[in-house]
């Protein structure tokens, strides 16, 4: 009994991947796993600062609605102490109109806050 073998040919395509190949495959999937981890930290980050305004926005809407059920006329003119909430802090302006309006106000309250991008504040204003 005589057994033969044979040789097979391997042709160039069917050798599988070099080693460089790989390196160079893994080194282009970190890059772009790289990018993709950066953009997501960004909407988070952007995320954060949008909650943050938002709330902001809130707290000066409900400092006016608080305004609205006291005597106006009784407060004085000038800035508040700043009334600390959670990381915000807000703040009232009373000041006068016009002369020919004596009892006429104009409240602001302005609420600011420390947010991921710094420094940032907003405030609302109305006649009463």
């Amino acid at each position: 009994m005589e057994v033969s073998m044979r040789r097979i040919k391997i042709e160039s395509s069917d050798r599988g991947f070099t080693l460089i190949e790989v390196l160079i495959a893994s080194i282009l999937l970190a890059i772009i796993l790289t990018g993709i981890g950066f953009f997501f930290m960004n909407i988070i980050k952007q995320s954060d600062v949008l909650d943050d305004r938002t709330r902001g926005m809130e707290l000066a809407r409900q400092g006016l609605e608080e305004i609205r059920t006291l005597d106006i006329e009784s407060m004085p003119l000038g800035r508040t102490t700043p009334e600390d909430i959670d990381y915000f802090h807000r703040c009232f302006e009373i000041a006068e109109v016009d002369p020919l309006y004596p009892n006429a106000r104009n409240v602001r309250c302005v609420v600011y806050w420390l947010s991921a991008t710094g420094s940032d504040s907003i405030s609302f204003s109305s006649l009463f």
